[in-house]
């Protein structure tokens, strides 16, 4: 029976592997003796104090004559993905009374964007739409 050779994705993922085992293999034999066996262990994602709890704002009768804002979050950081454009081409199409601004928010998603909430709130927009897509 013939061997099929190791594809290069498989012999990098076994190097990884190998050399990964070797230095957590150093460490632990390296490392200098607990006398109280403790570790700390902490996760930065975690607060202490709950989040602000703050309200829902109230539902549009209508979107006739309003401006709503379609706002791509920037999930994958590529200065945005076609969804919102997409959004907005419907808009247009289905909904021509209403005006639509395609806006990019800076930064990652998870970054605040206070110049772009400034501009929505001074510009008198009536919604937003939020859109983490890919």
């Amino acid at each position: 029976m013939k061997r099929k050779p190791l594809s290069l994705n498989s012999l990098l993922a076994v190097t990884v592997l190998i050399v990964s085992f070797v230095i957590m293999t150093s460490v632990v034999c390296n490392a200098a003796p607990s006398k109280d066996k403790l570790i700390t262990v902490m996760n930065p994602a975690i607060t202490e104090k709950p989040a602000k709890q703050i309200s829902l704002a109230p539902r549009l009768d209508t979107l006739q004559g309003k401006t709503i804002y379609l706002v791509d979050l920037n999930y994958e950081g590529i200065n945005g993905t076609p969804v919102m454009a997409e959004m907005q081409a419907w808009f247009t199409e289905n909904m021509p009374g209403v005006k639509t601004v395609l806006k990019l928010k800076k930064g990652s998603y998870i970054a605040d964007d206070p110049a772009l909430w400034k501009e929505i709130a001074d510009s008198g927009g009536d919604g937003v739409i939020l859109g983490v897509a890919g």
